[in-house]
């Protein structure tokens, strides 16, 4: 009697101890790889958009193609100077609403994401997590991005004389800008933010142990010794 008590005493300390290794997260579930996942792509948009913050402030410099700068200037010379200061600066005062705002809206963008297959996106490349993303989001995002310069920018004339520098523009230019002001800004906005992310989510992966999220260290550590 006595040796099959022990007997049962090891199997339960047995099987205890195999579901605290389980616990511990040897074998990450799928709930925890997405959970992963958006952690990293939370983490990567939040410095991206620090990032792109420093940046240019210049108004209608930071978002302009070079080769745009003599249409402004020719508009300018045909007495629309007054007109094209006023658009400058509303520019301006866009690209610190937008950057204010991106935060929320590539927050809400990464609840919204689906993902197929995590543990691809984990032991992919160093910008699978923000590839997926912008591959899932990028026209919801963009979109919401240009419904919100378009209200800023209607209340000046930029609206109405974008189309006619887009126009003397496009006549000369390899690559063709749209007419609308606010698709172009958003376009060029949602790039630079994807661009960015990719490089930070690079960052992270180095050592995913330096964001301080348990659920990502675990997840990550896993694969890389898998894989390794």
């Amino acid at each position: 009697m006595k040796k099959v008590s022990i007997l049962l005493l090891t199997i339960t300390i047995f099987l205890g101890s195999c579901s605290s290794l389980k616990n511990v997260g040897l074998a990450p579930t799928g709930l925890e790889t997405i959970s992963a996942v958006k952690e990293v792509l939370n983490s990567s948009a939040f410095r991206a958009i620090k990032a792109l913050q420093k940046l240019n402030k210049e108004g209608v410099d930071g978002f302009l193609p070079p080769e745009m700068k003599p249409v402004l200037a020719s508009l300018k010379a045909v007495g629309l100077e007054k007109e094209m200061d006023n658009i400058n600066m509303k520019i301006g005062k866009v690209s610190k609403i937008m950057a204010d705002e991106s935060a929320g809206i590539m927050a809400d963008a990464v609840k919204e994401v689906k993902f197929k297959d995590a543990v691809a996106i984990v032991v992919g490349e160093p910008n699978a997590a923000s590839m997926a993303l912008k591959n899932a989001m990028y026209g919801s995002v963009k979109k919401r991005y240009s419904s919100k310069i378009e209200a800023e920018l209607g209340k000046t004339e930029a609206l109405k004389y974008w189309p006619m520098a887009a126009g003397a523009y496009n006549l000369f230019a390899k690559k063709k800008v749209g007419s609308s002001l606010p698709d172009f800004m958003a376009e060029r906005a949602v790039d630079a933010l994807f661009l960015t992310m990719e490089k930070e989510e690079s960052k992270i992966r180095k050592d995913p142990n330096k964001l301080g999220k348990a659920v990502v260290s675990k997840v990550f550590d896993y694969y890389k010794k898998k894989k390794g």
